[in-house]
Protein backbone atom coordinates (compact mmCIF):
# COMPACT_ATOMS: atom_id res chain seq x y z
CA UNK A 1 0.00 0.00 0.00
CA UNK A 2 2.80 2.40 0.85
CA UNK A 3 4.35 1.76 -2.57
CA UNK A 4 1.21 3.11 -4.20
CA UNK A 5 1.28 6.25 -2.07
CA UNK A 6 4.89 6.91 -3.04
CA UNK A 7 3.86 6.96 -6.69
CA UNK A 8 3.36 10.58 -7.81
CA UNK A 9 0.46 9.72 -10.12
CA UNK A 10 -1.52 8.04 -7.33
CA UNK A 11 -0.83 10.95 -4.98
CA UNK A 12 -1.98 13.40 -7.63
CA UNK A 13 -5.18 11.44 -8.23
CA UNK A 14 -5.91 11.31 -4.51
CA UNK A 15 -5.39 15.07 -4.18
CA UNK A 16 -7.69 15.71 -7.15
CA UNK A 17 -10.32 13.40 -5.67
CA UNK A 18 -10.21 15.17 -2.30
CA UNK A 19 -10.40 18.61 -3.94
CA UNK A 20 -13.41 17.55 -6.06
CA UNK A 21 -15.19 16.16 -3.00
CA UNK A 22 -14.54 19.30 -0.94
CA UNK A 23 -15.67 21.64 -3.74
CA UNK A 24 -18.76 19.49 -4.31
CA UNK A 25 -19.62 19.66 -0.62
CA UNK A 26 -19.22 23.45 -0.56
CA UNK A 27 -21.37 23.77 -3.69
CA UNK A 28 -24.09 21.63 -2.16
CA UNK A 29 -24.01 23.60 1.10
CA UNK A 30 -24.21 26.89 -0.82
CA UNK A 31 -27.19 25.59 -2.80
CA UNK A 32 -28.99 24.51 0.37
CA UNK A 33 -28.35 27.92 1.98
CA UNK A 34 -29.62 29.79 -1.06
CA UNK A 35 -32.63 27.49 -1.31
CA UNK A 36 -33.50 28.30 2.31
CA UNK A 37 -33.19 32.02 1.58
CA UNK A 38 -35.50 31.84 -1.45
CA UNK A 39 -38.11 29.63 0.25
CA UNK A 40 -38.07 31.90 3.30
CA UNK A 41 -38.69 34.88 1.02
CA UNK A 42 -41.59 33.12 -0.70
CA UNK A 43 -43.09 32.14 2.66
CA UNK A 44 -42.57 35.58 4.21
CA UNK A 45 -44.13 37.22 1.16
CA UNK A 46 -47.27 35.18 1.67
CA UNK A 47 -46.71 33.27 -1.54
CA UNK A 48 -48.40 29.98 -0.84
CA UNK A 49 -48.32 26.90 -3.04
CA UNK A 50 -50.66 27.04 -6.04
CA UNK A 51 -51.52 30.70 -5.53
CA UNK A 52 -49.50 33.78 -6.33
CA UNK A 53 -45.86 33.74 -7.34
CA UNK A 54 -42.67 35.74 -6.86
CA UNK A 55 -40.66 36.90 -9.82
CA UNK A 56 -36.96 36.27 -10.24
CA UNK A 57 -36.35 40.03 -10.13
CA UNK A 58 -38.29 40.54 -6.88
CA UNK A 59 -36.61 37.58 -5.20
CA UNK A 60 -33.20 38.81 -6.35
CA UNK A 61 -33.75 42.32 -5.02
CA UNK A 62 -35.04 41.13 -1.66
CA UNK A 63 -32.47 38.42 -1.02
CA UNK A 64 -29.34 40.02 -2.51
CA UNK A 65 -28.84 36.95 -4.70
CA UNK A 66 -28.13 37.48 -8.39
CA UNK A 67 -30.94 36.79 -10.84
CA UNK A 68 -28.90 33.96 -12.33
CA UNK A 69 -28.45 32.38 -8.91
CA UNK A 70 -32.17 32.70 -8.13
CA UNK A 71 -33.03 31.04 -11.46
CA UNK A 72 -30.56 28.22 -10.82
CA UNK A 73 -31.81 27.57 -7.29
CA UNK A 74 -35.46 27.71 -8.31
CA UNK A 75 -34.94 25.35 -11.25
CA UNK A 76 -33.02 22.77 -9.22
CA UNK A 77 -35.03 22.92 -5.99
CA UNK A 78 -37.73 20.40 -5.21
CA UNK A 79 -39.34 22.94 -2.84
CA UNK A 80 -39.87 25.57 -5.53
CA UNK A 81 -41.65 25.29 -8.84
CA UNK A 82 -42.16 27.51 -11.83
CA UNK A 83 -45.46 29.33 -12.09
CA UNK A 84 -47.31 27.84 -15.05
CA UNK A 85 -48.03 31.15 -16.79
CA UNK A 86 -44.65 32.89 -16.52
CA UNK A 87 -41.10 31.59 -16.92
CA UNK A 88 -39.73 34.15 -14.46
CA UNK A 89 -42.25 33.53 -11.65
CA UNK A 90 -41.79 31.00 -8.87
CA UNK A 91 -43.90 29.52 -6.09
CA UNK A 92 -43.53 26.98 -3.34
CA UNK A 93 -44.19 23.36 -4.23
CA UNK A 94 -46.89 21.65 -2.39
Amino acid sequence: MSDYLKNGIVQGLLVILVVVLVLGLFGWLKFRRDEKIVTAFLKKSGIEPHHTSGTTHAISLSTNLSKERVRHVCRKSTRIERHSKDDESWKQSG
